[in-house]
């Protein structure tokens, strides 16, 4: 290309018309096409001038985006043949570099590596060997895919999940010195016959107040406390499984999100920066997982015999699932299988129902909260004491079984609870 000085082409007459000629890289071939374009009739309405014909033609080859060095390029590499696996793997290489900053400042999540991986290594399978320029030209290979995803019995969500990674892997090809994607994605959605979308039919299972009583009910050991504690500060899952005792304060009546536990790997970069938070809970939780953490002064507040974190897997086959499934002898609480997110769906539902104030609940939640000025206005989430006051106020919304608390004075379960409270609130006020 550097050898290459432009062409301006050559224009001659045929027939009744003045024509350019000029040469073009075409992918998939080593040697240049001859191209031909028409400029103006020769006599009559639309003629021109020799000057205005020579104009005219240096402005069709440039048009035609024949002399630059993106169309070059994207030629080279349909000649010497870059496939999609190849640059999957790129791809996939730059996104897991852990000095590589996302929108939000952060590497990559280790879920999200995780899951791409999966959707990688799939398409790799139906579509690795097909070169980059190949897809991007034939739409039908990415349309046949698209229909054995719909075969197979993926969702509509999951697949427009796997187009969307698809759509990354081919724009991350790019021109070393101007970085713009060599192979600009066009695909058209009606050819392809993306399954659509619908918000609706999107599987969210949320618990009442009702069956989150009956989980922790039924539940055994520490697990009847981590739902109840899931259930009552809405934290995800890998946020409670992360929380080390060092980070619970005043007496278990405040979390502090500081890092997460994904698949047994003890992470300090959550969600988003606004999940580092800290998290009240309502007396009666704060009392439960009081006697659950006990003497101990350190380590995971949820461990497994080895003192590490537990996992998150075994707790929805072990322990959630039996429980909302149920078994012969006894009815499940749900009769369907549902994550330890659905915990989290009751915490928000059940905060708007108690009219808990916006700001308040996003800060809870981890949510973002800058929507508009009077959400960067908002200072009182930073006021310690009134968060505890309305988490008194707002409840927790299900009932928690009595369990019999180590080393606290005999009395009644609502004079400890209340005692407890009154206590914090005082200290903080």
């Amino acid at each position: 290309m550097s050898r290459r000085s432009g062409q301006s082409g050559h224009v001659e007459k045929s027939g009744r018309w003045f024509v350019v000629r000029y040469w073009q890289d075409v992918p998939g071939q080593h040697k240049r096409s001859h191209k031909r374009e028409r400029i103006c009739p020769v006599s009559g309405p639309g003629s021109l001038g020799k000057s205005a014909r020579e104009r005219r033609a240096k402005e069709i080859v440039q048009q035609s985006g024949a002399d630059t060095v993106e169309h070059f390029e994207r030629v080279v590499l349909s000649v010497t043949g870059i496939t999609f696996r190849e640059q999957a793997d790129t791809w996939y290489a730059f996104m897991s570099n852990p000095r590589r900053q996302g929108k939000n400042g952060l590497p990559t999540a280790q879920s999200t590596l995780d899951t791409w991986k999966g959707i990688v290594e799939r398409m790799k399978e139906e579509l690795g060997d097909i070169p980059l320029s190949a897809l991007v030209q034939d739409q039908q290979p990415v349309a046949d895919f698209i229909t054995k995803l719909v075969k197979d019995g993926y969702e509509a969500k999951t697949i427009k999940n796997y187009f969307g990674v698809m759509k990354m892997v081919v724009a991350s090809a790019k021109d070393k010195s101007t970085r713009k994607p060599l192979f600009p994605v066009a695909w058209d959605n009606d050819v392809l016959l993306m399954p659509r979308v619908n918000a609706k039919k999107q599987n969210r299972p949320a618990f009442t107040d009702k069956q989150v009583s009956q989980i922790v009910e039924r539940a055994e050991g520490q697990y009847r406390v981590l739902f109840a504690v899931l259930a009552a500060s809405g934290l995800r899952i890998s946020e409670l499984l992360g929380l080390r005792i060092e980070n619970v304060f005043d007496d278990c009546y405040r979390l502090r999100i500081i890092e997460k536990n994904y698949a047994g790997r003890q992470e300090d970069r959550l969600k988003t920066a606004n999940a580092e938070r800290i998290v009240e809970l309502h007396s009666t939780a704060a009392q439960l997982l009081r006697s659950h953490i006990d003497q101990r002064t350190s380590g995971f507040v949820f461990e497994n015999k080895k003192h590490n974190a537990i996992c998150a897997t075994n707790i929805l086959k072990r322990y959630l699932h039996p429980v909302l499934l149920g078994s012969d002898d006894k009815p499940g609480v749900t009769g369907q299988k549902a994550g330890e997110h659905a915990f989290r769906r009751y915490r928000d539902g059940y905060l708007r129902t108690q009219n808990c104030p916006a700001g308040l609940l996003k800060y809870w939640l981890g949510h973002s909260r800058n929507q508009d000025m009077s959400d960067l206005y908002d200072g009182s989430v930073a006021d310690e004491a009134y968060r505890l006051e309305m988490s008194e106020k707002m409840g927790i919304g299900f009932e928690i079984p009595l369990v019999v608390v180590p080393n606290v004075p005999s009395c009644t379960e609502e004079t400890k609870t209340a005692a407890g409270a009154a206590a914090v609130l005082s200290a903080r006020s």
